[in-house]
């Protein structure tokens, strides 16, 4: 779900801009009240929360929302300075959240999914930030004045996809799902492929509509063969 990868990519992004020294994200999670309760907390903690999120959609393929979500800088409350250390900790914050992912990072995700070391497409899309307050309401079961809390509020637009399946039927056409038998029908299967570039280690095998189907791993991408129904594989 889109959500979760935003959430997931951007927590990252703020570990890496805040903790570079740590290894372990025990400090950026997502918002729970829980956690002012907790005596072992660490430190700065940084909380993301996300807003009511509305979807719009002009067919069940694609869905669309503005996204607003909160990010609260949680300082400790026996700190015995000033809390300027938090207007830091909210422009690396702010970078984590506003920059783009760079063309190397773009490239690399690309290489990492072909590759298969993630199945996590990088979410590009632009975040603003709206309005940021220092947060000291008291209306909770817990008192938020025993925190120093600051609150910068973001907005972004995502787009899901995931009802949005594009299907390679190159089964029921040159071949039958039969020919991938793990022997020789198979081997001669992928030199035939391979000559016209494809790697049957690039699809999922699934049924739809009881057709045997071939899922390209990378959906942004389709894969015809109206052009070149003349060509026989050997196995035929």
């Amino acid at each position: 779900m889109i959500l979760q990868r935003y959430y997931e990519q951007k927590k990252q992004k703020i570990h890496e801009m805040v903790y570079p020294n740590r290894q372990i994200n025990t400090t950026v999670r997502l918002f729970n009240d829980e956690v002012f309760k907790n005596d072992s907390l660490e430190f700065p903690l940084i909380l993301f929360k996300y807003n009511t999120v509305e979807w719009s959609t002009s067919s069940e393929k694609e869905y669309k929302a503005d996204v607003d979500f909160s990010i609260f800088i949680v300082m400790q409350p026996s700190f015995e300075n000033d809390y300027i250390e938090s207007f830091e900790l909210a422009y690396k914050v702010d970078q984590a959240i506003l920059l783009h992912p760079n063309r190397s990072e773009i490239e690399k995700n690309k290489e990492d999914l072909r590759t298969g070391v993630t199945d996590t497409e990088l979410v590009t899309n632009s975040s603003l930030k709206v309005r940021e307050r220092q947060y000291t309401l008291e209306n909770e079961y817990w008192e938020k004045s025993n925190f120093y809390i600051w609150e910068i509020n973001y907005n972004t637009t995502l787009i899901e996809k995931a009802y949005k399946k594009r299907y390679t039927m190159i089964t029921n056409t040159f071949f039958e799902s039969s020919d991938i038998d793990n022997g020789e029908k198979e081997t001669l299967l992928r030199q035939d492929l391979k000559k016209l570039g494809y790697d049957l280690d690039d699809y999922y095998q699934m049924q739809y509509n009881g057709k045997d189907l071939l899922i390209y791993k990378d959906i942004n991408e389709q894969l015809t063969f109206n052009d070149i129904k003349e060509i026989q594989l050997n196995n035929q």
